[in-house]
């Protein structure tokens, strides 16, 4: 059994293998399709948004830490391209914020600001 963590992820100096395939791919969802959607151009120093949908059955259940069943833990490696990052809180507007609910985004590594 494998596992592949935020700080496992931090600690390599390029998520992606050399044939371009994300990691986590060999873990996870390796052939699962999914759909991004991004401005066609961006002009410097810009917050814009990145949407990205994985379709999968909500029905799927995985076992919680406490034994019981619940929803499927769903996350993203995003690269992003060089001279882009995440931009602060204090950039993001309150109806995007509204938007962003309760997801949780980070870089996986200080140095590394475009691996999302």
């Amino acid at each position: 059994m494998h596992f592949l963590t935020p700080t496992t992820i931090g600690s390599l100096q390029n998520p992606r293998e050399a044939i371009g395939r994300i990691v986590c791919a060999n873990f996870h969802l390796a052939n699962k399709p999914v759909d991004i959607e991004v401005p066609q151009a961006v002009l410097p120093d810009t917050v814009f948004e990145a949407v990205v949908r994985i379709p999968y059955d909500m029905q799927l259940k995985q076992v919680l830490a406490n034994g019981k069943k619940g929803a499927l833990n769903v996350g993203v490696v995003l690269i992003l391209p060089e001279g882009f990052e995440l931009a602060p809180l204090d950039r993001i507007s309150p109806e995007m914020k509204e938007k962003i609910g309760n997801l949780s985004f980070q870089t996986t590594a200080p140095l590394r600001k475009i691996f999302l």
